[in-house]
């Protein structure tokens, strides 16, 4: 990777990141946060690499309410485009698409690609209008920070939201088997140990496993939602299992399940038809 390359890749201070909400639980009480770069870092970025007559933007419209925009930068006396598109939004729609498209042409040079490495992280949600925001700033971690920047001393830390927790009760180790009739009956996993009594003792807990990383596999529940977050694409739901190695959607287990769900909501934002070359414009 040349010197450019890894200019154009380095991490944003955490003020130059905005954040929206995912994948949402059931109460609306928490989402997943998904972070962006924002338009005017991609802009401060390229004109500390290139100056501010080295690059351009330029859009064009695409499919019906959707744009491609274009990041060209000039290299030795030619310039080099890359293409990306997006949907208006439902905020500011116009505005709002034009916005989306920047990002992921921007995300096509290197610029703030890291952002789809960070992990899944529940955090508590409010009502703003017709959708939902974070109602807390998530903490990045120290790698997704310059030179591995810690906040500031006067910058107080945000509180990171406790994980949502399910109610103790006996687990189904057969959880969601309707949804795939023909499947065998699955057993236990090696590493979860029973630690239930024998005890008829009503005063004693009930049967629950004592579990490193949650392996049991994902429930019917579950499922649904998955399938409603990729509406019901089975192709893209079974490429994101392969990808973190489930051959079959009964195999993903709950500790990766929140992984694959941030991913399928990117996906899913990304989903526009395929740029063809009728579409690119030149």
């Amino acid at each position: 990777m040349n010197d450019i390359a890894r200019k154009l890749q380095e991490p944003f201070h955490a003020s130059e990141i905005e954040w929206r909400v995912g994948p949402t639980n059931a109460e609306k009480t928490q989402g997943i946060a998904l972070a962006y770069v924002t338009n005017r870092a991609i802009q401060n970025r390229l004109d500390e690499l290139f100056g501010p007559f080295g690059w351009k933007n330029e859009y064009q419209p695409w499919k019906a309410d959707a744009q491609l925009c274009g990041i060209s930068i000039l290299e030795e006396d030619v310039w080099v485009t890359k293409w990306d598109g997006a949907e208006d939004s439902d905020m500011e729609s116009v505005k709002g698409g034009l916005s989306d498209a920047m990002k992921r042409a921007a995300y096509q040079w290197g610029i703030g690609r890291y952002l789809y490495k960070l992990p899944a992280q529940w955090m508590p949600i409010k009502k703003q209008g017709k959708s939902y925001v974070l109602a807390k700033t998530p903490a990045l971690p120290k790698w997704a920070l310059p030179g591995g920047q810690q906040p500031a001393e006067n910058e107080p830390e945000e509180e990171t939201a406790p994980e949502e927790t399910a109610p103790e009760e006996s687990v189904d180790i057969n959880e969601g088997k309707e949804v795939f009739p023909d499947s065998e009956e699955k057993e236990k996993p090696d590493n979860v140990r029973d630690i239930s009594s024998t005890s008829k003792d009503k005063s004693k807990p009930k049967k629950k496993y004592d579990v490193k990383g949650d392996v049991r596999p994902i429930n019917e529940k579950q499922i649904k939602l998955f399938y409603a977050i990729t509406k019901g694409d089975k192709a893209l739901m079974s490429s994101l299992a392969k990808e973190k190695g489930f051959d079959d959607l009964k195999d993903i287990t709950r500790e990766a399940f929140d992984d694959i769900l941030v991913k399928a909501k990117r996906a899913m934002e990304e989903e526009t038809p395929p740029i063809t070359d009728e579409d690119v414009p030149f």
